[in-house]
């Protein structure tokens, strides 16, 4: 994604035409000792799973504190273990339904084995959904679109490939922390900048993380964050060039400013130069007649 947003950007270059580059993620959500774990968990399963993790703004990498990590870790499972999965239109209570395409889903089959490849450990997630490989909690017909596995991978460090590239589907790789300078520190590593979160009931902790992180958008004590009509969308890194969509930012992305100086006094004005000794009259104008 950032590659192509990069060549676009070069053609646009060329023609000195600007671009606006919404590009990808690998979106951080750090949780606290001081966090309201429930909360917490349920940002990060959300997060990660929520729309098949089809979004840009999906979590990528959860880095939790390794006080909390255990019992994070226990509340995160029994959920990611009782998801349930199928057509949203025909059961209730579906989390998430289909992959967008046969063409995506081999992308994000692809993206688990590369996973693997990197060393972290798959402790959950079995690849594409069929009548034969389908979790407890699977609704409908398997072969009736293309559905996936939720896939947890742990042990993931900042070394590894799966910690700096984007899975673009129903996937979390999970990291642990010593303390919040770490957890920033892994929260700003990857080579994306899009969306990013924390959960802490410290103040301070949360001002330092917001103020820290490289990343267009934060979620305080909320999920990794996504288009908000009233606010800038966009990134920074590898996720976007500068340009903010959505609320009043969304003009200067696709509009230009254009100055008009319209001179009513008959006589030359000098924009921007000092000149001494120099009376400005006023304008010989009969204002009213301007209405």
């Amino acid at each position: 994604m950032t590659e192509v947003g990069k060549m676009i950007g070069e053609v646009c270059g060329r023609n000195l035409v600007s671009c606006s580059l919404e590009l990808g993620g690998k979106n951080p959500l750090v949780v606290m000792p001081s966090a309201d774990l429930d909360n917490a968990v349920e940002g990060a399963y959300w997060g990660a799973f929520g729309t098949a993790g089809q979004r840009c703004t999906s979590l990528g990498n959860l880095i939790l504190h390794k006080d909390i990590y255990d019992e994070f870790m226990t509340k995160f499972m029994a959920k990611v273990e009782s998801t349930t999965i199928g057509d949203s239109l025909a059961h209730e209570g579906v989390l998430y339904g289909p992959m967008l395409s046969e063409k995506y889903a081999k992308d994000f089959l692809k993206g688990v084995e590369m996973c693997n490849a990197s060393g972290a450990k798959q402790i959950f997630g079995q690849g594409r959904i069929t009548s034969s490989n389908q979790p407890a909690n699977f609704l409908g017909t398997a072969e009736d679109g293309v559905f996936m596995w939720p896939h947890v991978f742990t042990e993931v460090t900042e070394g590894m490939e799966c910690f700096n590239e984007e899975v673009f589907g129903p996937a979390v790789t999970i990291c642990k922390a010593d303390d919040f300078e770490h957890a920033l520190h892994l929260a700003n590593a990857s080579p994306y900048g899009l969306s990013s979160a924390i959960y802490t009931n410290d103040r301070l902790e949360a001002y330092r993380y917001k103020t820290g992180i490289k990343a267009g958008m934060t979620g305080i004590n909320n999920s990794t964050t996504g288009a908000e009509a009233h606010l800038p969308f966009g990134g920074v890194k590898g996720s976007g060039n500068g340009t903010r969509e959505s609320g009043i930012w969304v003009i200067e992305a696709y509009s230009y400013w254009h100055a008009v100086n319209d001179e009513l006094s008959g006589k030359l004005q000098l924009a921007q130069m000092d000149v001494e000794d120099v009376e400005m009259a006023e304008a010989d104008v009969d204002w009213t007649q301007l209405a």
